[in-house]
């Protein structure tokens, strides 16, 4: 039998007991979830039945009050209270479905159904006939004492079954611990005998080739590989073993002639590092320097005596690890940029390592270059890269200034006008208050309420705030996206998501577009990527500034963002003038433009590509003639680990 129908086996076996377990565990998670529904429906009953009893309570008071003192003017409100008491019984009826609550909710309707025809009998009562109202009082009261008795009742049992389903719930919640103890336990006896089996059939065999190969040498004429149970391949690797060591003399001798080779070519290696004109460093598995070429001594300023025996660390201390010993994992790297150690005036190096092994031991030959020159010249040619796209960001920050001043003038306008409206509304309701707190004034006050039409003041009073709010809001939205695309950023990359920043730059853009374009938006990337979101932004403005200037009059502009495997997928398209196929090549180019002299740099888009290939993104272009162009833009995702 093979390894791989061994395999098939216990992959079977594994997943049918899974997929009992799954299903017996979900079975009783299920019945537990039903009775905890049922549980939290029973709670909602009593809380609602409690709040009807409340408002019973508020009910038969305000009953009270009418009788003792015949104030007939509280019908209206008793009134009031029974339809609500009724609709929150239609409620409590709609929530359980209980045939003996029913009942109980129908008597409890009738009863306050008859309440209410006597409340509007007992308003149309004269007060001087004692007889009649006592007769009306004492139906009420035997109506309200059935009602109260109703109610303790409907209460009672809502309670009851409550209670009932929470020993359920309890129960229910128990026997699925017993019944995940039980299963799990039985999954892991099974595991258990699946072990046993693999190591008895499988791994044991493995054990006894091992065993055997490790016996010392002068035994190896007689060693037995050969295994009989065990899986076919394990048997056929056996024989193939045995075979293997009737030819190890004979590979014995050939690799000693191999070490004696490897003897002659490392004293040609070390030949040749004594002529190089590099800087080479042999060293030991412990990053101890055992021999250098004169360019090395060279590059560390010191004579080869001083450098040999030493570790490489004291020279290059990325070649150490946090506890001082040799990294081997950095030194076999190929092209890697680093620093010498402080001491050194030009610190800027490459390196590249290599494994190799002299008299049989394993050591590591290093080159080291020098490139202090290209690192002045990079720092050059960021420095002036940096000056690019600050001044083109200063560009846009100026073309965009009008537009957003006038975007925050019109809050401000409304706002203004709000705080006027307030002004003027002032001065009647203190007027208003003043009359109020005179007892002397009162009927004043109402026909001064009616006069000054105080209703429509109050009533528009808030609309007038939230309006103003929301403008100052507005405000401080535009000014935030603009300092933060202003602001000069973090130096480190970070989080960005990329839906976000696409709104920020049409809220500073707003003014660009509005009176001429048409904004389509179906943004789908809710994933990070790593990068400097001011860069990014700039990216954005320049694509929706270049659409609009692309569109003539009135045009429409799509923006569209989706996750497209491990990258983000950003396209503005117009349906602008477009750009000519000759144009296509060029358009990243620095200082090329298709815009009339005065109008544009020519950096927009070289710095857009610049941004985006620093972000290890790219960015294509698609144009027709008087049909539009499309910009695609796609950054690689940011994955948490």
């Amino acid at each position: 039998m093979k390894i791989s129908n061994y395999n098939q086996l216990l992959a079977v076996s594994t997943l049918l007991s899974g997929i009992i377990i799954f299903g017996t565990l979900w079975g009783q998670y299920q019945k537990v979830e039903d009775i905890s529904r049922a549980h939290f429906k029973s709670q909602l009953l009593v809380q609602t039945i409690e709040h009807l009893s409340t408002m019973s309570q508020v009910w038969l008071t305000t009953q009270d009050l009418l009788f003792s003192g015949k104030q007939t003017y509280l019908a209206k409100g008793i009134n009031a209270q029974s339809d609500q008491l009724m609709q929150t019984l239609l409620t409590i009826s709609i929530k359980d479905k209980n045939n003996i609550s029913v009942n109980l909710i129908e008597q409890l309707v009738s009863i306050i159904k008859n309440n209410k025809a006597i409340i509007d009998s007992f308003s149309h009562l004269s007060m001087l006939n004692n007889q009649a109202w006592q007769t009306t009082i004492a139906e009420s009261d035997t109506l309200t004492t059935d009602y109260v008795s109703t109610l303790e009742k409907l209460l009672s049992q809502a309670l009851q079954k409550n209670t009932f389903l929470y020993k359920d719930l309890l129960i229910a919640n128990s026997n699925l611990k017993i019944i995940t103890w039980i299963t799990i336990s039985l999954y892991l006896v099974l595991i258990f005998f699946i072990v046993t089996w693999f190591s008895k059939y499988i791994v044991k065999p493995i054990e006894n080739i091992t065993a055997v190969a490790q016996q010392s040498n002068n035994k190896v004429q007689g060693l037995e590989f050969r295994q009989a149970n065990a899986p076919a391949e394990i048997i056929a690797l056996s024989s193939a073993i045995q075979s293997f060591t009737q030819r190890i003399t004979i590979e014995k001798q050939k690799a000693e002639q191999e070490r004696l080779n490897v003897i002659k070519v490392n004293k040609q290696i070390n030949t040749i590092m004594n002529t190089i004109p590099c800087s080479l460093l042999l060293l030991n598995e412990q990053g101890i320097i055992q021999e250098c070429t004169p360019e090395a001594s060279k590059l560390f300023s010191k004579h080869k005596d001083e450098i040999i025996n030493e570790n490489i660390a004291v020279f290059l201390p990325a070649l150490a690890t946090l506890d001082g010993e040799f990294d081997t994992e950095t030194a076999l790297k190929s092209m890697e940029e680093s620093l010498l150690a402080p001491s050194f005036d030009n610190p800027y190096i490459e390196f590249s390592g290599r494994k190799i092994a002299i008299k049989e031991s394993v050591s590591y030959l290093l080159t080291i270059s020098d490139i202090n020159e290209r690192k002045h010249s990079q720092k050059a040619l960021s420095a002036l890269n940096q000056q690019l796209l600050n001044a083109e960001k200063l560009a846009s920050i100026g073309q965009l200034a009008a537009g957003i001043a006038h975007e925050i003038n019109n809050p401000v306008g409304y706002i203004r006008s709000n705080l006027d409206i307030l002004a003027d509304y002032i001065g009647p309701i203190i007027s208003y208050v003043t009359l109020v707190n005179t007892e002397e004034q009162k009927d004043s006050a109402k026909t001064f309420y009616h006069e000054e039409n105080l209703d429509y003041i109050l009533n528009d009073i808030e609309p007038l705030i939230t309006s103003s709010l929301t403008g100052t809001l507005r405000i401080s939205k535009i000014i935030k996206d603009l300092g933060s695309y202003a602001h000069a950023g973090n130096k480190e990359p970070e989080p960005i998501f990329i839906d976000k920043l696409i709104e920020q730059s049409l809220t500073l853009v707003a003014n660009e577009l509005k009176y001429k374009v048409d904004i389509v938006k179906c943004l789908d990337a809710n994933v990070s990527v790593i990068g400097f979101p001011q860069k990014l932004l700039q990216v954005f403005i320049n694509m929706l500034v270049n659409a609009s200037h692309a569109i003539k009059s009135n045009g429409r502009i799509s923006i569209r963002s989706f996750i497209d495997q491990d990258e983000i997928n950003i396209s503005f398209e117009d349906n602008g003038s477009g750009i000519s196929q000759t144009d296509l090549k060029s358009i990243f180019d620095p200082f090329f433009t298709t815009k009339p002299v005065g109008k544009g740099t020519g950096l927009g888009l070289h710095i857009v590509r610049t941004i985006i290939d620093e972000h290890n993104g790219r960015i294509d272009v698609s144009s027709v003639i008087d049909k539009g162009s499309k910009f695609t833009i796609y950054l690689p995702i940011h994955r948490y680990t």
